[in-house]
């Protein structure tokens, strides 16, 4: 069994209390969107995947590798209706509880969608409506861009047909 099955499944049930308790207290998140969008401590990452959680689809992994100190993990999900692949590396401390997450997300529209989600969710979270505001204007454009470049001009470049590839 994989040190990492509660994370897992806390993250697959949006169980925020069960995720919780796979996390050491001081618990550190490294951002996929920026390297200045750090997470520290519990109770920042609660706020963090409460609003992750609101703003994914179902969230199923498909891959756990890695051993008793470092997990890697990948998953599939949607965010807005659109495809989302999330991959996260795990450390545990001796206690078998997760002391770092590095999240990667893929593909760009699906990152630049959760950017777009998920900043203006967590300014709310923080009574920060006029920043939340501010967040949504700004990446708004960000998610148009990246959606109408991957839906016309991949195929455009590539001469693939304009079909997602996962």
């Amino acid at each position: 069994m994989s040190i990492a099955l509660p994370y897992r499944e806390a993250g697959e049930n949006k169980d925020l209390d069960a995720l919780m308790a796979t996390l050491a207290p001081e618990v550190a998140f490294h951002s996929p969107l920026s390297a200045r969008a750090g997470f520290h401590g519990r109770d920042e990452l609660r706020v963090l995947f409460g609003v992750a959680f609101s703003a994914i689809g179902e969230l199923r992994y498909h891959t756990d590798v890695g051993d008793d100190r470092t997990r890697m993990l990948a998953a599939t999900t949607t965010i807005g209706g659109h495809p989302m692949e999330e991959s996260a590396l795990l450390r545990f401390d001796d206690n078998g509880l997760i002391t770092e997450i590095t999240m990667f997300i893929r593909p760009l529209p699906a990152l630049t969608r959760f950017m777009a989600t998920l900043g203006p969710g967590l300014a709310r979270a923080q009574g920060r409506k006029g920043v939340a505001a501010l967040v949504g204007a700004v990446t708004r454009p960000l998610v148009f861009m990246t959606e109408s470049g991957d839906k016309t001009l991949v195929p455009l470049v590539t001469g693939a047909s304009p079909r997602p590839t996962r």
